[in-house]
């Protein structure tokens, strides 16, 4: 992350922390189809990334353009004393370059591989960008799910609390017990704002990615399991590598640097020049004057192309980008590959965690309750079951959170689109 986008999200993380002590906000929910959309619609730097495309769009333009003409003319002094026994002279020359050897070809062939190349890197960037949108979505909804489970947990324990008190107060428990029972509540407390700070930060970027403050609080409405997709590893790896913008955007890149190279070995020979003139001139009397109508040929002597510096250099690139597109191809295979292994572990993983898992883990903790209420089990065996709880549920939503991950992440490096809420 940049430093002026931390400074951005600290600078939104303050506001959000004031203006919650100044006022409630109106609470709004926002599916993701709505979020991602409002972020592909605002986004400052999805903005500052299509500029790139109109100015490849304005090159190619520029590029198209033709050498200028030029006129020369002539004209006879105004009449004046001075001048009045001289002849007079009316002269009209027109110079039109013409560039020869492919050279406007080569070079409108460039800025056009450009442009592609520029809507490619813009396709790139949406790619990460819905990515980073997906992903933030899931943090959100695991930290949501999270701050309102330990907002119960802490009422348990504040019930837990109460019990203690009345027991201490009958004689039934020693002060030890309930002083550690609110220990236990205070300490799990600091554990809450802890996780509301980073909630706070984390919807920091959530303003961000839309590109700016809305007037309300944002709620994220959803689910934290992703449909599961249904793809082959083979299909998906080649059609990776034949339509990832990225490797589009490379194959563009070469195309354009060997274009620059044509063009830079074209550079090399000379242009030409066709001249057409009227040459009408006076005399000192008595001899005549003459008129002429005449055309010709400039040819300049270009000792500079023997230099080969400028050819060099645009061969170098050209084997540069070749090597580009080499490494970008296999930093693709190699990614999808990761992806694609991290995507089955995360299915295997979340295969361990049910709603069976969490009810059990409910009915145990309730159950000790109980018996400590009786007197069978002691504050010891309470207080783990609250921690195995809470443990449990934690574990849950960050399984939840990871499988989701594991498709967006297998989405972003593949280019196909998975996530679907």
């Amino acid at each position: 992350m940049s430093k002026i986008k931390k400074a951005v999200i600290f600078s939104l993380c303050m506001f959000f922390s004031v203006a919650g002590l100044k006022a409630q906000r109106d609470i709004r929910e926002v599916e993701f189809e709505e979020f991602l959309q409002h972020v592909l619609a605002h986004n400052l730097e999805l903005i500052i990334e299509q500029y790139e495309v109109s100015a490849a769009e304005a090159a190619l333009v520029a590029s198209r353009v033709f050498e200028d003409p030029e006129l020369e003319m002539i004209f006879p002094p105004f009449e004046d004393d001075e001048f009045s026994g001289f002849p007079r002279n009316i002269e009209f020359e027109l110079e039109v370059p013409v560039e020869l050897f492919g050279k406007r070809r080569n070079r409108i062939r460039q800025a056009r591989a450009e442009k592609y190349a520029s809507e490619a890197r813009l396709d790139d960037f949406l790619r990460f960008l819905r990515a980073e949108a997906a992903t933030t979505f899931i943090e959100v909804l695991a930290s949501q799910r999270i701050i309102d489970r330990m907002d119960l947990t802490l009422e348990q324990l504040n019930q837990l609390m109460e019990i203690n008190q009345a027991l201490f107060e009958a004689g039934e428990i020693g002060e030890v017990d309930l002083m550690q029972t609110r220990l236990e509540a205070r300490n799990f407390e600091a554990e809450l704002f802890d996780e509301l700070a980073g909630f706070s930060e984390l919807m920091g970027e959530v303003y961000f990615l839309m590109g700016g403050i809305t007037s309300d609080s944002l709620v994220f409405a959803g689910e934290l399991e992703l449909q599961q997709p249904v793809v082959d590893y083979q299909a998906l790896r080649e059609q990776t590598l034949e339509n990832r913008s990225d490797i589009r955007a490379a194959r563009r890149d070469v195309e354009a640097s060997e274009y620059a190279m044509r063009l830079a070995r074209s550079e090399r020979l000379p242009d030409i020049s066709l001249i057409a003139g009227y040459h009408n001139e006076g005399a000192m009397r008595p001899s005549p004057g003459f008129r002429a109508v005449y055309a010709g040929l400039v040819i300049p002597l270009k000792f500079s192309g023997f230099n080969r510096g400028e050819f060099q250099l645009s061969r170098v690139e050209f084997e540069q980008s070749q090597t580009g597109l080499e490494a970008v191809l296999l930093d693709a295979e190699a990614g999808l590959r990761s992806a694609w292994e991290k995507f089955l572990l995360q299915n295997r993983k979340r295969m361990l965690f049910t709603e069976t898992i969490l009810e059990d883990a409910e009915r145990v903790r309730d159950a000790i309750v109980y018996s400590y209420q009786r007197g069978d089990v002691s504050l010891l065996e309470v207080l783990e079951a609250q921690r195995t709880l809470n443990e449990v549920y934690m574990n849950y939503y960050e399984t939840l959170s990871q499988h989701a991950g594991s498709i967006i992440e297998l989405s972003k490096v593949s280019g196909q689109w998975f996530v679907e809420f």
